[in-house]
């Protein structure tokens, strides 16, 4: 009896071996030219390129194992086994391994998907070309096997993403448990609600029940439960950009303990605008904000415990004051109790400016600014006045005086005086040892600007953004404020400055010294 089958050489497995490298061309040229594939992937080349040939090879073997069990059928010799063959099983075990592999290698399903699909594409245009016979066995091997390749990559593919986010979502409830950070997600069709444990603990809520919105709405603090909704309401609108953020205050629906909670999320919208989903997280800011009041008392209480202090200060002074004056007149005393006198008159003086500017920060705290009472006046006038006083203080320390333009204006001529003290004092206390302190009154459009300038060092970049806070003593090399050293001057004369309805800058570099402008419009005073 004759062997089985055709000679090796003419089989279709054969003829196809021969035009593997016309298949493997053909196939390059049909997915760099696909227009489904990005440019990026287009001119790296086939994402397949190093599997193909080898997928290649196994249905080559695919192919000649279903011939030889086809003339072994046909022989009489054996039955027909079809894809059960032990060597064409094998066959395809081979392209389960193949597929495994380059999916474990992390190719893009999409891009491997479609390379697969053009080789079954360049394998049939190959045999039509070169005249390649293939029967029903021989076309459904081919079929099957690049089926099986395609099947098994998809398959592995999406095993390794599940995986991936589950790792992600894993790592994510980690970093959110450990942040106490609540997850919710609402879907705004439904009305469902979904919160995660941390949600339900912030919210006072076991496990057990079902949450919808009306739950949550029942939850938030009634004060602030209009302010809730509107926000929900406002996230809704497309044009909002679906953003949703809000701090507030919830009642626990079990253990009714009150909580503040900060809250955000984002909307998404169908293709006609419509909300259809919200998701965002909660975080239980209570302790901040029991921070925060127990801040805003205590300041309010050092407020009212100094202006207190300021008010039972002034009569014990005034006394002082008088006493001092009445010995300097009439008190018959010698020169050198004279000087003693002095002294303590300038003590008095001191303690006085103290008390005020602790009486203008309580204003400034209680009231939003420091009150004044403008008339008509001339600015030069009161600026000279304020610096003779500072001169006869100040005897070792020169102080220039330069009036350009007209002073006339409405002023507060008692604040004017002080605003301009303080700046002035504020040069002197960190002027170079010798240095004088030059001040200069100008024009500038509409307005008045009083220039004081000094050389000394810098003021530190960093310190310029609080420098005129309350209670700021910027250190200048290793110097300390000589005046009255609570850090209110600066402030002071800033307060007196926008009460006025103008501003006080500074400029202060190392080379050129420090300037502080104070700008006052001429006739535009507040409560005029």
């Amino acid at each position: 009896m004759d062997d089985a089958g055709p000679p090796l050489e003419t089989s279709p497995a054969a003829r196809l071996r021969s035009c593997k490298r016309d298949v493997i061309e053909r196939w390059t040229r049909r997915v760099r030219d696909d227009p489904r594939a990005a440019a990026a992937q287009r001119n790296r080349g086939p994402v397949l390129v190093h599997e193909v040939p080898r997928l290649f090879e196994h249905l080559v073997e695919a192919l000649a194992a279903s011939g030889r069990a086809e003339a072994l059928a046909a022989s009489g010799l054996a039955e027909p086994l079809a894809g059960e063959d032990g060597e064409l099983q094998s066959a395809y075990e081979r392209v389960e391994d193949h597929a495994h592999l380059h999916a474990a290698q992390g190719s893009c399903i999409a891009a491997a998907l479609r390379e697969l699909s053009h080789l079954r594409a360049v394998l049939i245009e190959v045999c039509a070309a070169q005249g390649i016979p293939l029967g029903v066995r021989e076309a459904q091997v081919l079929h099957a096997v690049v089926d099986a390749s395609m099947w098994t990559s998809a398959r592995e593919i999406e095993t390794a993403a599940r995986a991936a986010l589950e790792d992600s979502a894993a790592r994510l409830r980690l970093a959110t448990q450990a942040g106490g950070v609540g997850v919710w997600d609402y879907d705004t069709v439904t009305g469902k609600l979904r919160w995660d444990d941390r949600c339900r603990q912030v919210s006072g809520l076991g496990p057990e029940p079902d949450v919808d919105f009306e739950l949550f709405v029942s939850a938030i603090h009634p004060d602030d439960r209009a302010r809730v909704q509107e926000a929900v309401l406002r996230s809704q609108d497309p044009e909002s950009g679906g953003e949703y953020s809000i701090e507030y205050r919830l009642v626990g629906i079990r253990d009714r303990i009150e909580r503040w909670v900060c809250v955000q999320g984002r909307a998404f919208f169908d293709a006609a605008g419509r909300s259809v989903r919200m998701i965002g997280t909660v975080i239980d800011i209570s302790d901040r904000k029991r921070a925060e009041a127990e801040r805003i008392d205590e300041l309010a209480f050092r407020d009212r415990f100094l202006g207190a202090l300021s008010h039972y200060l002034r009569t014990p002074l005034t006394s002082v004051t008088l006493a001092t004056s009445v010995l300097m007149h009439h008190g018959n005393v010698t020169p050198r109790q004279a000087r003693s006198v002095e002294r303590i008159a300038a003590s008095a003086r001191r303690m006085a400016r103290t008390i005020d500017d602790l009486l203008d920060l309580t204003r400034s705290r209680f009231g939003g600014s420091i009150p004044i009472a403008p008339s008509p006046g001339n600015l030069h006038v009161l600026c000279k006045g304020a610096i003779d006083e500072l001169r006869a203080m100040q005897q070792e320390v020169p102080i220039g005086l330069d009036l350009q333009g007209s002073g006339a204006g409405l002023w507060d001529p008692e604040r004017i005086a002080q605003m301009v003290t303080n700046l002035v004092q504020n040069a002197v206390d960190y002027a170079d040892p010798g240095s004088a302190i030059r001040v200069a009154i100008r024009p500038r459009g509409e307005d008045v600007q009083i220039e004081v300038h000094n050389d000394g060092p810098a003021i530190a970049p960093e310190r310029l953004e609080t420098l005129f806070d309350p209670w700021q003593q910027p250190p200048a090399d290793g110097r300390s404020s000589t005046g009255r050293g609570l850090g209110l001057g600066l402030f002071i004369a800033h307060q007196i400055a926008k009460a006025h309805g103008g501003e006080i800058e500074v400029e202060s570099k190392a080379e050129r010294g420090t300037t502080f402008t104070a700008r006052l419009p001429r006739r535009e005073a507040a409560g005029c």
